[in-house]
């Protein structure tokens, strides 16, 4: 049984404030997977890790710099790279409870000396000194941010000059209509994101808030299985999803993977950006 249109409204389901049906149906790694071709038949926890595996590979840290992670969730991307590189992390996040989280599973790991998480919103100057890391990240974070723009400027600020940024973002390359637009629009609608930018306008956005553009790819065909997964593990705990959190958000769910997995929609990119010298 499914609720009405009226009653999915009121049951919508709170992204940010439920990360235990986000991790019971996925992974404590907050964002999708990454299988390098058909022949890689990773489980959802490697490739998970091998998306952050990915980013790490293209921020260029070492032992010795500092890492500031934009968008840290619960922390686990920020504990991997501290561990494969040596070097220090912050992790910020707007949400006090993902910090709470993150924090507490970096001193369970014994990671507390040198990974730490902060509650601070990249929407807002950040609580930090200029020219203070040498690299940042942002894993599938800028999507939950209302200004991008605002954001890099934000970020910018906090790093030196020549540091490197990299982002993982989901984009649109030409305009959408009729089943795509409106398989988007249910992803965006059940995971509480904001727009998703046209391709053409990321190197313009770069340039106005201090940043060059370095590379751009378009992971898609390696991140896309992420949907079909999603939607087996919604339905191999359909029971236990629709009693804790109503039928309107599971219902929700599987309209939005099932529309994402059959459309090759939205599309996801990693991008890699340098701090301008003269910014």
């Amino acid at each position: 049984m499914s609720t009405t249109d009226g009653q999915a409204a009121e049951a919508k389901y709170d992204y940010k404030a439920d990360e235990d049906m986000r991790t019971d149906v996925w992974d404590e790694n907050l964002h999708v997977g990454y299988w390098s071709g058909p022949e890689d038949t990773s489980a959802v926890e490697v490739a998970t890790d091998q998306l952050t595996d990915f980013v790490i590979a293209r921020t260029r840290i070492a032992a010795g710099q500092r890492l500031l992670d934009v968008g840290c969730g619960l922390g686990k991307p920020a504990r991997r790279a501290a561990e494969r590189t040596g070097c220090g992390v912050v992790g910020i996040s707007d949400d006090p409870a993902q910090v709470k989280r993150a924090t507490e599973a970096a001193e369970g790991a014994g990671a507390a000396n040198q990974v730490r998480f902060l509650h601070a919103d990249a929407m807002e100057p950040l609580p930090f000194g200029a020219d203070e890391f040498d690299a940042a990240w942002a894993i599938e974070s800028l999507v939950h941010m209302p200004d991008r723009e605002k954001a890099f400027r934000n970020i910018a600020a906090v790093l030196k000059p020549g540091a490197t940024l990299v982002a993982t973002d989901f984009f649109e390359n030409v305009p959408l209509g009729g089943d795509r637009k409106e398989a988007v629009d249910a992803f965006l609608s059940v995971a509480s994101l904001g727009p998703i930018p046209r391709l053409d306008d990321y190197p313009a956005l770069l340039r106005s808030t201090g940043f060059e553009l370095v590379e751009f790819l378009d992971i898609t065909e390696n991140t896309h299985r992420t949907y079909a997964l999603l939607l087996q593990s919604l339905y191999d705990t359909e029971k236990e999803l629709r009693a804790d959190h109503g039928d309107a958000v599971f219902d929700g769910f599987v309209k939005a993977f099932k529309g994402c997995a059959e459309s090759l929609v939205p599309r996801y990119m990693l991008f890699v950006a340098r701090r301008s010298a003269g910014s």
